[in-house]
């Protein structure tokens, strides 16, 4: 078999596509009240761009129902559950853009309708309304009554401002039935954010970014909310089971799919569930030492009571209960040794949750400052109960605590763990220590400190230099 190639042809086809497109200036045309048709928007460098609301809907636990249901089945599923987000949609005044799987996105845009403005943000979520209003009031009693499923959705709304552009390639110039493979994408922040938002939405739970809470009435139902995807934070507005009414003669009763298959645990969420289960790991293993403790005191009463019952064997009785006596030591010994591991567990523990909340302040903040206070108290309380003196668990803690004062403007607090840092560690950020020291104003401890440090041959040059240079 030959080796593939590209032709010198098919390489200049490439080329002067790419220099057409970089060689164009990009020709913005603003947004009418009509949103322009696809056939409308050309392979150029000519971009729609107005302000949208977009909507994302997404339909929960899809690949289960999958693997339980026959493709056929599943098919009916979803050809239904497009049908009436599509209708949800085009009803509301919107229009259905993009299909992803069982994911789909609409567009609405602002109209003037009797000298009055119908903003996009009331459309997209009375469309969510109507969606969540279809699902469980139409679409899942009748999945019930025929496959015994229900089905349910998150929806995400963000508005802002949208580009519209056409991508792709036409048919090939030496091939007329070579179909266009073209398409439209919609630039900007906004897009993604929906997308985003549709993500953390709960099942049936609508979650609006700031832009469209503003343009909507009834916002009194709106519950403002944060949520953390990996390691950034949302904020926005949610609301659940948020239905649009029907007419008295519709007498169908909702059916909502079961919320607890679809909860999700959150990182910081994972971190405290995994701590709690240790934590009742160690409390069953100290309760447990403790019965066989009381078992082994019982047994002790018991041979006491022998002993005095028999004058005669007095003496044997005595060595007898002195072995007892002696394993009843070396058993306590054990329960203590294994206290004490489980108390140098718990603060591993405790020390864990410092170094996984490490720079990342939207977390610190998010528990607030007296949480943090309490957590740093017990910390002192662990090392204490484990042999280790407060500056030692300073030691331990000292670049975590650090950004904990700093993420508080504690100055002072940080200025005294960065000199515990410098006197003990070997490491320190130059960048942390100009900071502490502009914030705090103190400078003398820790000049000392790094003075000697470098005279005795350590490598805090670089951070003696830098307080130099500082004019200290």
């Amino acid at each position: 078999m030959t080796e593939s190639f590209i032709s010198t042809s098919e390489f200049e086809v490439a080329s002067n596509a790419v220099n057409n497109i970089l060689g164009q200036p990009v020709e913005e045309i603003e947004i009418t009240d009509i949103l322009p048709p696809l056939n409308d928007i050309t392979d150029s460098n000519k971009v729609f761009k107005g302000k949208l609301s977009v909507l994302f809907v997404d339909m929960r636990k899809s690949t289960d129902l999958t693997d339980e249901l026959k493709s056929k089945k599943m098919v009916k599923v979803y050809r239904s559950f497009i049908r009436v987000v599509i209708q949800a949609i085009r009803y509301s005044g919107g229009y259905t853009r993009q299909f992803a799987g069982d994911g789909i996105m609409g567009v609405f845009q602002d109209s003037n309708k009797d000298d009055q403005i119908i903003s996009s943000s009331y459309k997209a979520t009375k469309a969510a309304r109507y969606i969540h209003t279809l699902i469980d009031y139409c679409l899942n009693p009748a999945l019930k009554k025929s496959m015994d499923i229900c089905i349910g959705c998150g929806i995400g709304i963000c508005t802002g401002t949208i580009m519209i552009t056409k991508v792709g390639m036409r048919g090939k110039e030496s091939d007329e039935t070579a179909e266009n493979e073209t398409g439209i994408v919609w630039v900007g922040s906004t897009t993604n954010y929906a997308n985003r938002y549709c993500s953390l939405a709960h099942l049936c739970e609508i979650f609006i970014d700031e832009n469209t809470y503003s343009e909507i009435e009834y916002s009194e139902v709106w519950i403002k909310t944060s949520r953390t995807k990996g390691s950034k934070v949302f904020e926005g507005y949610t609301v659940s089971e948020y239905y649009l009414s029907l007419p008295e003669e519709i007498t169908t009763e909702a059916v909502k799919a079961d919320k607890e298959n679809y909860s999700e645990t959150s990182f910081i969420q994972e971190i405290f569930a995994e701590t709690q289960e240790k934590a009742l790991l160690l409390v069953d293993e100290i309760s447990k030492k403790s019965a066989e403790l009381s078992v082994a005191l019982e047994k002790i009463k018991q041979r006491e009571n022998q002993v005095i019952a028999r004058d005669n064997d007095l003496w044997m009785e005595n060595i007898r209960l002195q072995q007892w006596q002696d394993k009843l030591n070396s058993k306590q010994a054990d329960v203590d040794c294994k206290e004490q591991e489980n108390k140098e567990q718990a603060y591993s523990i405790y020390k864990s949750i410092f170094s996984k909340t490490y720079c990342k302040n939207t977390l610190i903040n998010e528990y607030g400052k007296d949480y943090w206070l309490g957590l740093i108290k017990k910390m002192y309380e662990l090392g204490q109960e484990i042999g280790k003196s407060e500056i030692q668990v300073k030691i331990d803690l000292d670049c975590y605590l650090i950004g904990i004062y700093r993420c508080f403007a504690m100055y002072e607090e940080a200025y005294e763990l960065l000199c515990v840092q410098a006197e003990n560690s070997t490491w320190l950020s130059t960048y942390v220590l100009e900071d502490v020291v502009k914030q705090s104003g103190h400078w003398a401890k820790l000049k000392g400190i790094l003075e000697k440090r470098v005279y005795k041959g350590k490598d805090y040059r670089e951070c003696l230099d830098k307080l130099k240079s500082m004019g200290y």
